[in-house]
């Protein structure tokens, strides 16, 4: 017998790898083979959705992180121009002179945040090239840290943006792809109705070697998702231990 499996548990692309490769099991079955052709069909048609649905998931989550960079990159800009501005406030600050040099490096570059992020990235990559000989100031005023956080979120910036670009260009993907979820509510039922299927021959194929290591095939895969399954459930149980605070 095929073994069960809580497939409603598994994350997208966890689900997508199992069934793409219970796919390929089932369709061993040279007995059942003839009885599951139109499921099989079904599955087969279900799966290339399935790795669109997936496809375009990833993007969205590539794309949210570059965007989700962007705005920090921003964030640190502005911490040091307004860190740089609250030295400056005061003219009698042991800081004012060395604020002041670096302050005319960063007015002088421009604010990024209002550039096209392409433009915004050259001109914080240039910024950082022209504070690197006033380093001895920016440590002086205890701006250096500031200035190497924003020039590595730059960095990081640029890496998603090529990435974002150069993943969605290599996917083919429909104007109006359909989400996993919805995918998965379709190939559940068939996947179940296989199971089902196969599990039906366990009486008449009980003897049968082929059909018995087919199945055991079968079970060491869902094996797998079921010890993955279990570590989540064991990290998620040992979570509220490790929070917890010491009231001594």
């Amino acid at each position: 017998m095929i073994n069960k499996l809580d497939i409603s548990r598994l994350r997208n692309a966890e689900y997508f790898q199992l069934m793409v490769s219970a796919r390929d099991i089932f369709k061993k079955f040279d007995a059942a083979s003839a009885n599951l052709s139109t499921l099989y069909k079904e599955l087969d048609q279900l799966l290339v959705v399935a790795e669109e649905a997936l496809a375009a998931e990833r993007r969205n989550e590539k794309i949210r992180e570059k965007n989700e960079m962007d705005r920090y990159r921003d964030r640190l800009h502005s911490k040091l121009f307004n860190y740089l501005k609250s030295i400056l406030f005061d003219e009698r600050d042991p800081r004012f002179d060395a604020a002041q040099e670096v302050m005319q490096v960063v007015k002088n570059a421009g604010n990024p945040s209002r550039l096209p992020e392409n433009v915004q990235s050259a001109t914080l990559t240039t910024l950082g090239n022209r504070l690197e000989p006033l380093r001895n100031r920016l440590e002086a005023i205890g701006a250096q840290q500031t200035v190497d956080d924003l020039m590595e979120a730059n960095r990081q910036f640029i890496i998603l943006e090529r990435e974002s670009r150069e993943f969605t260009a290599s996917q083919k993907l429909s104007s109006t792809p359909s989400s996993m979820s919805a995918v998965r509510r379709l190939i559940d039922p068939i996947y179940r109705a296989v199971v089902a299927v196969l599990n039906g021959y366990s009486g008449v194929m009980a003897n049968n070697e082929q059909y018995r290591e087919k199945v055991t095939e079968m079970n060491v895969l869902i094996a797998r998702y079921d010890s993955l399954l279990a570590a989540r459930r064991r990290e998620k149980a040992e979570q509220p231990a490790n929070n917890q605070q010491c009231s001594c």
